[in-house]
């Protein structure tokens, strides 16, 4: 097992290095299916569209229905608990579709298409629930506790003491310690992933894991349907499950004509045995270990937990688990005995996503950002914010706080990263500090301030805020926070600052085009 792992590359010490792209993450019979569910998708909605306009053209009163219904709604949106980034997005398309805009506006309201799997989720939060161990623990700093008690009632996220992390500042690093974890499991193994993608890092973590469940290990791993889509081959999933392994996908994606397959799941979680447990930014891909290079250097982190904290990664898991496969859980049998000590390093692993009332994510990161006093670094690889957040971090900038944020050199979503930049070079005026890695593609997902720090898979952007399903672990061990500290100043040595003088958007061709593209944002 040693050899697996000794084999994974090491971090390469020069970062200035030629841009290499090479093509793997997809392949051709991937495209193409992905090509013809597109287009059965959008056959689908322009027989629906063609048809209503039909009716509209026999039965003339439809016009004056649809002009009414349509004014009625954009009201309705107005009045919502929408974000602000999406409303006057909506009401355009409202105005402009008129005809049929407030149909597919209720057909994408989450209660109507997503009701049934609220419920079904609904009952595995209440099941779940009465089986975490309840915690006594407090702190003497009152915005820990602040973020501790909110992430308790939105989502009974616990906070456990009596936990040892480890960040990982690199998908090298984080890989060659998940790889050593995994030849240790006794019992079982628990692996999701956004991305799973063929390649010679999956093939060292199959050849570990086919060993353990000859051993007696049970193995089950969640992907994402889309996400692995054209990753991950049809023959390579047959021989996974030929080895024993309990494989699952969530929401798959079919030919259909449904907002539903725009909601991912986008969380990284490995757990094994219930004692040892990671999250992190890093998918299960030969990019995130820089063994193949489509964007530069792929700059990424992750998050051990060994301890008490586990229980709430794999809680994390169990839930979806049951939801992918429709089986109950029993979690006593995974869920580890917890000391309930005091201290004062406290970790909270989390999720977020259609199951939960809350915008999790999206609040934690607030809360983070408003209770900065000192510094507030953020690392991410998309910035397509709202006003809440980019107010805040004005308002932080020029209350003198160090406010930092590191974005890629190198776009791997050309259209994103436009309006990344763009809502980014808006705070440099404010007194922000805005770097890009050279010849990078940042991809780690962090939150810091001097209080404490989010590890995990939520970008700072709207997809993750309102659309997919995240992961990540809250964190205040001191120790810890200076290794991520280190870390961002690296980083940073090995950036461009961003100065008011090489603005992008000083052209105002460039301000156009962004604000064109920032009318898309919310469905990035």
């Amino acid at each position: 097992m040693k050899n697996n792992i000794n084999n994974v590359r090491k971090l390469p010490t020069n970062l200035d290095v030629p841009v290499l792209k090479v093509k793997t993450e997809r392949n051709g019979l991937g495209v193409l299916k992905t090509l013809i569910i597109i287009g059965l998708i959008a056959l689908q909605g322009i027989l629906f569209i063609m048809s209503y306009l039909y009716f509209m053209s026999v039965f003339q009163y439809l016009f004056f229905l649809s002009l009414a219904l349509t004014l009625g709604t954009c009201i309705y949106v107005i009045s919502s608990n929408k974000n602000s980034q999406s409303k006057p997005i909506w009401i355009l398309f409202l105005l402009v579709c008129f005809s049929f805009g407030y149909i597919m506006y209720f057909i994408s309201n989450e209660k109507i298409f997503w009701g049934k799997n609220k419920k079904k989720y609904n009952a595995i939060l209440e099941r779940s629930n009465k089986t975490i161990e309840k915690t006594n623990l407090s702190t003497k700093n009152l915005c820990v506790k602040n973020d501790c008690e909110y992430l308790y009632s939105v989502g009974n996220f616990k906070a456990y003491g009596n936990t040892e992390t480890k960040y990982f500042p690199s998908g090298t690093q984080l890989f060659d310690s998940i790889l050593d974890d995994l030849s240790r499991a006794k019992n079982f193994i628990f692996i999701e992933y956004f991305i799973i993608s063929e390649g010679v890092l999956l093939e060292r973590m199959l050849s570990i894991l086919e060993e353990k469940v000859k051993n007696g290990v049970m193995v089950k791993i969640i992907y994402d349907d889309l996400g692995s889509h054209g990753s991950l081959k049809y023959k390579t999933k047959k021989r996974i499950r030929r080895m024993g392994i309990d494989l699952k996908s969530f929401n798959k994606l079919l030919p259909k004509f449904t907002p539903i397959l725009n909601f991912r799941d986008h969380r990284k979680i490995v757990i094994v045995d219930g004692k040892v447990g990671y999250t992190g930014g890093a998918n299960l891909a030969d990019e995130y270990i820089n063994e193949k290079r489509m964007h530069g250097y792929w700059k990424d982190c992750g998050i051990r937990l060994s301890g008490d904290g586990v229980n709430g990664l794999t809680t994390i898991f169990l839930r979806q688990w049951e939801f992918v496969s429709g089986k109950t859980v029993d979690y006593s049998k995974y869920l580890t005995k917890i000391k309930d000590e005091c201290s004062e390093n406290l970790v909270v692993p989390f999720a977020d996503g259609l199951e939960y009332e809350s915008n999790i994510g999206k609040n934690v990161y607030t809360n983070m950002i408003s209770s900065a006093k000192e510094k507030l670094y953020i690392m991410t690889p998309y910035f397509v914010i709202d006003d809440t957040i980019n107010n805040l971090l004005v308002n932080k900038a020029k209350s003198n706080v160090d406010v930092r944020i590191i974005l890629p050199d190198i776009a791997d979503k050309k259209l994103v990263y436009v309006v990344s930049r763009n809502n980014a070079e808006k705070l440099v005026s404010a007194g922000v500090k805005i770097y890009t890695m050279k010849n990078s593609f940042v991809h780690s997902k962090i939150v810091l301030n001097e209080n404490s720090a989010v590890v995990g898979s939520i970008n700072m952007d709207l997809r993750s805020f309102y659309q997919q399903f995240e992961s990540a672990v809250y964190l205040t061990d001191k120790i810890v926070l200076n290794d991520i500290n280190k870390d961002i100043e690296e980083t940073i040595n090995k950036s461009y600052l961003i100065d008011k003088s090489k603005l992008k958007r000083n052209k105002l061709s460039y301000r156009f085009f962004a604000g064109m593209i920032n009318l898309i944002s919310p469905f990035m």
